[in-house]
């Protein structure tokens, strides 16, 4: 086959792995996420009460849990020791323990403790937990405080004010549904569309190269490649606005800001991405160890992009690593613009960050193999 003929449309009529990273597979597994995490919010987690009480306070308090969405209190225990079992076993995620005389102290106004334990193992689920039993038993404590006032011959608005004298207004901003669906799967759906990105780029550029040897002179080169990746790099962009649309569709996700922006990121991001794994390609020249080199480098992505854990309390080589990641600079972008409706002059960073990462991309090409030899191992598994 000639050189000339070599471009990216080619690359895809011969490689049908390559055809399904720039098509439908990204979208196939951003409906995957999307279906497993379709409640958004977790729901009746259980968890196990020992009521040492049994008066009607204590199943008062039973019932103002239960009533919260995301517990399930109906796991009764008779003792402690059978209830700590079962938190070991995993059949409840949390315990609690309701003490005697919980009824006769609260209605001597003496602060009854009831004691709550939860497997902090299962981080997600034990935080919900955590947050839903403290906001069900304040609200009850409440409740129960006024009753007594009132018992005492208070009027009702001296009863609240001494019951409740704060009473805190949280609002929750960005993601008022507190919607897990929208904050997991429009951030894992990136991190993973970057290793598409990544390995597409590099079974085009092997494909390339296992074909014909490159021209020699810098600019042939870069001609060469720009025909090759144009289609590709097309492709993922198109595939990346499709993500976009899905969020929008299944999730209900509606940026505050301009969706033009998230697609300028995106374009930068695909060719960013490709830069970097067009220079791991020219340093070791080798076709299974780019790939490894490149799975290394971006697996952690998710992790290092600051959504689940604060970059501000990364150590120096985590921030480090995820500066390097395109991916960490998109989502900054991406939250910007989405979340806060930020102006332009916020945007600016992260978009200029992103067209740092060509930089490298003069040498890579210069420094790319003139051709890749298949040897015979992998030439069998393909």
């Amino acid at each position: 086959m000639e050189p000339t003929r070599l471009n990216g449309w080619q690359a895809l009529r011969s490689q049908p792995w390559l055809l399904a990273l720039v098509g439908w597979l990204p979208p196939l597994l951003a409906l995957l996420f999307i279906a497993v995490f379709e409640t958004g919010t977790p729901r009746s987690l259980p968890v196990g009460v020992v009521d040492l009480d049994h008066t009607s306070e204590s199943r008062s308090l039973q019932r103002y849990l239960d009533a919260s969405p995301a517990l399930d209190m109906l796991h009764p225990y008779p003792s402690a020791s059978e209830g700590a079992e079962a938190l070991q076993r995993g059949e409840v995620l949390a315990l609690l323990i309701i003490p005697r005389n919980f009824g006769r102290d609260l209605r001597l106004s003496l602060s009854p403790e009831a004691v709550a334990f939860y497997n902090s193992q299962y981080l997600l689920a034990g935080k919900f937990i955590s947050s839903a039993l403290t906001q069900s038993s304040m609200s009850f404590a409440a409740e129960a405080g006024v009753v007594l006032r009132l018992g005492q011959g208070y009027a009702l608005p001296q009863a609240v004010a001494a019951a409740a004298p704060v009473r805190p207004q949280i609002t929750s901003l960005y993601n008022a549904g507190m919607s897990y669906a929208r904050f997991l799967v429009t951030t894992i759906t990136p991190a993973l569309w970057q290793i598409v990105i990544v390995v597409a780029t590099l079974l085009t550029l092997c494909w390339r190269l296992e074909k014909a040897p490159l021209p020699t002179t810098f600019s042939a080169r870069s001609v060469s490649l720009w025909q090759l990746l144009t289609p590709i790099s097309l492709l993922l962009w198109l595939q990346g606005v499709i993500l976009l649309g899905m969020f929008y569709y299944f999730l209900g996700w509606s940026p505050e800001g301009s969706v033009a922006w998230l697609m300028v990121g995106m374009a930068l991001m695909v060719i960013a991405v490709q830069s970097m794994a067009t220079l791991i390609l020219a340093t070791v020249a080798n076709k299974i160890r780019a790939l490894s080199l490149c799975a290394a480098y971006l697996a952690p992505a998710f992790a290092f992009m600051g959504i689940t854990f604060p970059r501000g309390d990364m150590n120096i080589l985590a921030r480090t690593w995820g500066n390097l990641m395109p991916s960490t600079h998109y989502i900054e972008l991406q939250v910007a613009v989405a979340d806060h409706g930020a102006p332009l002059a916020t945007l600016l960073p992260p978009l200029l960050i992103l067209l740092l990462f060509l930089l490298p991309l003069p040498f890579a090409i210069h420094a790319l193999p003139k051709q890749l030899n298949i040897n015979p191992a992998e030439q069998v598994s393909s």
